[in-house]
Formats: C-alpha cells, structure tokens, sequence
C-alpha cells in the first residue's frame, strides 16, 4: 500500500492540524514526530481497513464503499485460511464522537485522478450515515500554497481554476490525498477525519466474488472507445451484473443529458443496492477471505488500527435503510473560462453541509418530533395514487432566501421523502410553489408539505427525477 495521510501530512501539517512553519524556501518543514512503520501484520491491516466501513457506508455511489461496508459489517477475526475464527460480539461499544467524516475517492485507470467523490458523514447520535457526492466536474480555485505545490510535481497546471479531479492529479503521490482534502474541506466547512482511496478493479473484484449483483439498468448504456479497449454495452432493465457490468454501470457517463450529475444519482441508488448484499450475514461469512484480499490489493486508506477498532461494533446495530444520499448543491456551467463544468451554489451549499455536518443532533430530533406531531394532527396521509415517498426528488430555489433549498430538503427527508438533488432554479420564479411531475397520481403528498403548491405534471421537466419541487417567492 502507499503511504497513508498521515505520512503524506508530515510535509503539510502538524499533528493539531495547524500548518508548520517554513524555512526560507517557503517549503515546509518536515514533521519531527513519530516514525510509522512501513509494514503492518496482517491482523493490524484488516482492523484498519474496517474502519472503512463507516465511511464506505457513505459511499451509496460507488461499489468501493459496497466493499468498506461488508468488511465492516464482519466484525470478525480472520485465521490464515481466512475463515471467520471470533465474532467481536462481546466487545463493549465505545464512547463516539456525534459525527465521522470520511472522503471516499475511486480513481481512474492510471490511479491518478478521482473519477469518484463522495464525502460520508456517519452521525452516531442518530444512528444515520449521509453521503455527499461532488461530481468530478466541480470547478474550483486553488490558493497560491496550493499551486505551488502541484507545480513542485507538474510543469501544470497552467492556472489556479480547475476541475475537483484533477487535483489528485496535480498533487501527484506526494501531495494528492492532502491537496484534495483540503480542498473538500473549504466546501464543506469541517475537517475530514479519514480517507479511503479506491481503485475500479474493487468493485468488479468483489461484485464477482457474490455472485453479481441484482440491479435495475435505468437506460440503454452503449459506448465504445478501442484506444482505452473499452466497451460499455448494457441493456436497460432489471439483470444480474457480473463484475465488469457493474464498474460499466458506475462509468457510463455519455448517455446522460446533464452527465455526471445524473451519473452520480445512478452510482448512488446502485450502491445502495450493492451494500444489501454485501452486509448480508450469510454473503459475509460465505465470503470473508475475498473481503479481505480486495483490501490488501484496491485500497489505499489512513484509518488506524486503534480507530478501526472503536467502530468495530457499529454496523452490528446499524440499519441500511438510515443511509441516505445527495448530491452537493450547484449546477451545469462554465466559470474561470472552464466549459462544461459543475458549479457550486455556495449559499445552498453553506446550509446544506451545515445540516449535514454542523448541525446539533438533538436539535435535528426535536424538529423531527414536531413536525411528525404536526402531521399526524393534520390528519396524516394525502391522497394521492402514488406513494411519494418511494420517487427520487429534486428541490429547487425558486425565490430569493439563500439556503430555501437545503431547509426544504431537511424537512422533506424528516418526512420521510427521498430528495437526491438540490440547486437553484433558473427560470420565473412565481409566488406559489411548483411540483412538477412524470406522471398523474404522484406529488400530491408533498403539495401538502407547502403553503400553497401546485402539482403539475410534466414529464419535460422532470425528466431526470421523479418530481422536480420550485420553491416560490411566498414559501
């Protein structure tokens, strides 16, 4: 395995976090702390890697965080053959701190740039694990240290704005994982407490090692490029995927009409699928030596083994269906003379993580408790044909409030509504607020979540979600 963060952080940052001093080059000092050992037994490797767990449970979108989960999930100890020896049933769970966030990156063929990005925030207060994608697109601006840096290993970049994956890239093995945190930490707004790094051939290691995996194909997936010896060819429709199928599935990126934002929501909803199975008790035991051998092979991660063990008995009482997944707020663009590129909606964005990571939990209980108090004193459930809460829903800022999107959202997911994506509405803003639809029958419950909403069914607009909420000016 490379070396981990914490080495890489020697020339970067001290053990606080706080940045060294410098010497009269400007470049860092190097770190005078402990020295690490370069090899780990193999017990001490796998502890590390089951801390992963957590922040791999975050990952709905890609099978890399499938793997961390099932090897979570074990919480066993493995003998030289692999088998599963002592359930760590009996230890004693320890004192958590409210919230873990790890950084999830899968990366391309050549180990360099970040093809995947999701952030994973496991609240133990509630018992719930968020995962935040950033799509590869997002267009940034890097400080003038972190430029230099990247200039240290490349004659490039040729200027400070780039796309979020490149900056793995850029940093190259010295300062890539580091760079890239630091960066994910500027958006959203706390530090990062682990990393897990990812290759491809995990997932196709590991979707074949259980026998494929069920999966729902949402459109006719075809691309070809012989210069890569790449063939994507899947046919929509519910199908067993082989390994293979499945990292075409999670790559597949040209067909979308907005690309890799709708590519994110289908590695998010196949994760979800992918992590069922692989937390599965009997797919564990059947398969704990293959868990085991894609960790050693596809992962590069900073997870200590003292921290492994305190998660060790998490996933024993968590419950999949408590993960839930979104997409950073922001939309399609150009900025900084990028094309083609994400932006993001800092105002969407600064509430947004602020619920997510920021947030006091039981002041997040208490809204739940009384919004559910209001519901039921409301009479309870809508009337419409379809159940609301099994679509996939966008919400949009249709007014003038910074942060409408975000606050909507919470409140729609403590209702139990699956809102995959928010942004800002581009178009007429009207004082009532739209639900547009795909077909009759479906927004009707959610309408009764606004003042005055109107339902209309559009299948043009709610093209790439089920339901497309615009938040009027009168909200």
């Amino acid at each position: 395995m490379s070396k981990n963060r914490y080495d890489l952080y020697d020339d970067l940052y001290s053990g606080s976090g706080r940045r060294q001093s410098s010497d009269r080059s400007g470049k860092p000092k190097p770190s005078p702390k402990r020295k690490r050992k370069k090899k780990k037994s193999l017990k001490a490797r796998f502890f590390t890697v089951l801390i992963i767990i957590l922040g791999v449970y975050c990952i709905g979108a890609l099978s890399y965080f499938g793997l961390q989960y099932y090897l979570n999930g074990s919480l066993l100890d493995f003998n030289n053959d692999g088998v599963p020896d002592n359930p760590v049933a009996s230890i004693v769970k320890p004192k958590l701190k409210e919230r873990t966030t790890f950084v999830v990156m899968g990366v391309d063929d050549d180990g360099t740039r970040t093809d995947t990005i999701m952030v994973c925030c496991y609240n133990d207060t509630l018992g719930e694990l968020n995962i935040i994608s950033i799509p590869r697109d997002t267009i940034i601006r890097v400080d003038d240290e972190t430029f230099d840096m990247m200039q240290e290993e490349f004659p490039e970049p040729g200027q400070h704005a780039m796309k979020i994956n490149a900056v793995h890239h850029f940093g190259a093995e010295k300062y890539g994982v580091p760079l890239l945190i630091k960066e994910i930490e500027k958006i959203i707004g706390v530090p990062v407490d682990y990393y897990v790094k990812v290759k491809f051939e995990a997932l196709e290691y590991l979707v074949d090692s259980v026998g494929g995996i069920e999966y729902d194909v949402p459109m006719r997936m075809y691309y070809s490029d012989p210069g890569q010896d790449l063939l994507i060819d899947l046919q929509p429709g519910l199908q067993t995927l082989n390994g293979e199928q499945a990292v075409h599935l999670v790559r597949f990126r040209y067909g979308y009409d907005n690309q890799d934002i709708d590519r994110v929501k289908t590695q998010q909803d196949f994760c979800k699928v992918l992590i069922k199975k692989l937390t599965d008790t009997d797919t564990i035991f059947s398969n704990a030596s293959k868990y085991v051998t894609a960790v050693f092979r596809y992962i590069d991660t900073d997870v200590r083994v003292s921290d492994a063990i305190k998660y060790m008995s998490v996933l024993k009482d968590f419950d999949p269906d408590n993960i839930y997944t979104a997409t950073i707020p922001g939309y399609i663009g150009s900025l900084y003379d990028i094309a083609g590129g994400y932006i993001l909606d800092d105002a969407e964005v600064e509430s947004f993580c602020y619920d997510i990571f920021q947030k006091p939990s039981v002041q997040i209980k208490a809204e739940r408790e009384a919004e559910a108090i209001s519901q039921a004193a409301a009479g309870g459930q809508g009337t419409a044909n379809v159940d609301d809460k099994t679509l996939s829903i966008q919400v949009l800022n249709g007014g003038y409030t910074n942060g409408k999107a975000s606050q909507v959202q919470s409140s729609l997911v403590n209702h139990g509504y699956n809102v995959v994506s928010i942004g800002t509405y581009q178009n007429e803003k009207t004082d009532n607020t739209r639900i547009y639809v795909r077909s009759e029958g479906m927004g009707e419950d959610i309408a009764d979540e606004f003042n005055n909403a109107e339902v209309i069914v559009d299948p043009s607009v709610a093209s790439d979600f089920d339901v497309v909420v615009v938040i009027g000016i009168g909200e």
